[in-house]
């Protein structure tokens, strides 16, 4: 028996804190014959069992036994907010936001505000990795900027939190929102040319100049015939300098422009093109893009 270290709540018996869920020794009570032992209900008991599964990493009997608590008495707030951690730990996150709000609505308790505040940082990190598995990821990027908002406004005056965590994440998102657009955008622009126009340059790092390629660069591109090395290749050249080669590879290239096999019966010597972009989507495309124009 004693306080809870993490959030003062008076801890009635064992290592485990009913409000935050947090573990320790605490301080006995100097009151309390040592002879007498409380007597616990059956939903305690339940409810204990509940947390040392949980801290055993076995979430399922957790939940199974927080579930039989909560039958015994379903206005007992700190046990929603045990479930709600429990939830939580199972990545079950849109629950554990219903057991969090269920335990404010029964007891006002500024820990449990900053678990429902931690969990819904969670929740926006996970929906952050998420959105980079999708084709596009602007929807589920947005829906973590409403989640990191939210756990924003969760947190009361009297929170113990750092809340320079929740103001950090919140900027990775508007950062990933304008990533993504911009990308989405330029796939866009690409959709919108036929695909003998674009070419894609490879072998940028083994030329080494002061070259910088902005939008709109002229480019020119020049059949290399006798290249000993590929038959089909054809240099790219910028401010007379040569930077690289139209890729002639299907990794090498991005999906919507031609490989210099492609193009080389387009090209009678030489073609104009424009440098568009760099179009980048993490570490899994990343491509500096060109158009022929003449």
């Amino acid at each position: 028996m004693g306080i809870c270290p993490n959030c003062g709540s008076w801890v009635d018996e064992g290592d485990i804190c009913m409000n935050c869920g947090g573990s320790g020794s605490y301080s006995p009570d100097e009151n309390e014959p040592e002879n007498i032992k409380p007597n616990y209900s059956k939903r305690d008991k339940y409810s204990r069992m509940a947390w040392e599964y949980y801290m055993e990493f076995k979430e399922a009997e957790a939940l199974h036994y927080i579930d039989l608590a909560l039958d015994l008495d379903n206005g007992h707030s700190e046990n929603w907010n045990r479930k709600a951690i429990i939830l939580e730990g199972m990545k079950r996150y849109a629950e554990s936001e219903e057991c969090y709000n269920k335990s404010l609505a029964l007891s006002k308790s500024n820990v449990v505000y900053d678990n429902k505040a931690r969990m819904l940082l969670d929740w926006s990190h996970l929906l952050l990795e998420e959105s980079k598995e999708l084709p596009n990821g602007l929807d589920k990027i947005k829906e973590a900027e409403k989640k990191i908002i939210k756990a924003m406004n969760t947190l009361s005056g009297e929170s113990g939190e750092d809340i320079s965590k929740y103001l950090k994440m919140r900027d990775t998102i508007k950062f990933y929102i304008d990533y993504e657009t911009e990308f989405q955008k330029n796939l866009e622009t690409l959709k919108g040319y036929d695909k003998s126009e674009l070419f894609t340059i490879t072998g940028r790092n083994f030329y080494k100049n002061s070259i910088s390629l902005t939008p709109g660069m002229p480019l020119k591109l020049v059949r290399e015939p006798d290249n000993e090395f590929d038959m089909d290749a054809i240099a790219v050249y910028a401010q007379d300098e040569k930077i690289g080669y139209v890729a002639n590879k299907d990794y090498t290239k991005f999906e919507l422009t031609s490989s210099a096999g492609e193009l080389k019966d387009k090209i009678e010597g030489t073609a104009q093109g424009t440098y568009l972009f760099y179009l980048e989507r993490y570490a899994k495309i990343q491509f500096n893009v060109g158009r022929i124009i003449k």
